[in-house]
């Protein structure tokens, strides 16, 4: 009882509402790409997706940084940052996501792009950033194990026409790891994440405009209301929404905390799949979400030891 007064017990009171942000941010993340299913579906083109996401949550965090008085450097540095931030962070893999959310269930999506830790570690150490642990290279053969469960037994997928779809598909934790490394040695001393977050989506707004022109993609959000514009503006919410909650959450538990996301987004992904699709996943895709959780706990033991 004295330890529970004075939080020295299981359960530190300081981790509590980061806590329940964590579980908030996992949930709206996993909801995402249910959404981006139900927009590609609606046939938004993917430039077209990755322009609304970007410029939607470019202007709210605009706001939020006028308001709170953060400036916006614009020195070489930082344009330098932004635009591999952007690019490689945001654009292609939103454009990747639309582009197979449409084909494969969410669950999987949710699934596949779990996968960034496992992935950084990989190219971290490719990098000489870290150094080689024996748990993490176990937990790498589990991921490939989990990442093969899902396209090679032939009753895994509801239909074997997904499996290239689904190898596609893990171009974008790639990407996601390619630019937390970015970002690590990037990102100039001294710049606030909200200002960082506000670069990268007014950089990838800019960028994916002309893109969306050339291929007249433009898609008249809210001119006939329909799921499809329903799905947009959640994903603009969601996007917006979902960076104040990382960095508020980085800010009050730190990286390590804020990396257990991960797992809480698979989850929700997979909920969110049989909430809005209906969808059953077979005993192959389960093991392989057993496969990639596991990964990620040996992944991350090294992790929260450094």
């Amino acid at each position: 009882m004295s330890d529970q007064k004075t939080g020295t017990g299981l359960i530190d009171p300081g981790l509590i509402v980061p806590t329940i942000m964590l579980v908030g941010l996992g949930g709206l993340w996993g909801l995402s790409f249910s959404l981006s299913k139900v927009a590609a579906i609606g046939g938004v083109h993917p430039f077209a997706y990755a322009w609304m996401q970007s410029t939607g949550a470019a202007l709210f965090l605009t706001l939020v940084c006028y308001r709170r008085g953060i400036p916006f450097d614009l020195s070489r540095g930082h344009l330098v940052f932004f635009l591999g931030a952007a690019v490689i962070g945001l654009v292609l893999p939103n454009i990747n996501i639309i582009t197979t959310a449409k084909y494969i269930p969410a669950g999987v999506m949710s699934t596949v792009v779990s996968t960034v830790p496992v992935l950084g570690y990989v190219l971290a150490v490719g990098l000489r950033i870290e150094g080689f642990r024996w748990n993490s290279a176990v937990g790498i053969g589990l991921g490939l194990v989990g990442a093969l469960l899902m396209v090679l037994p032939k009753t895994s997928l509801p239909s074997p026409d997904m499996v290239p779809w689904v190898l596609l598909a893990f171009l974008t934790p790639a990407l996601y790891a390619c630019s937390g490394i970015f970002s690590d040695r990037m990102r100039p001393d001294g710049t606030h994440s909200l200002a960082a977050a506000r670069g990268m989506l007014i950089v990838a707004s800019l960028a994916t405009l002309p893109l969306m022109l050339a291929v007249d993609g433009f898609y008249p959000l809210m001119a006939d209301p329909g799921p499809t514009d329903y799905a947009m503006l959640g994903q603009i919410c969601i996007s917006s929404v979902a960076y104040i909650l990382y960095f508020e959450i980085l800010k009050r538990a730190g990286p390590v905390f804020l990396s257990l996301v991960s797992y809480v987004v698979t989850l929700f992904g997979l909920f969110w799949g049989w909430v809005i699709f209906g969808e059953i996943h077979s005993a192959w895709i389960w093991a392989s979400v057993g496969c990639v959780f596991t990964s990620m706990v040996l992944v991350n033991i090294g992790r929260r030891a450094r």
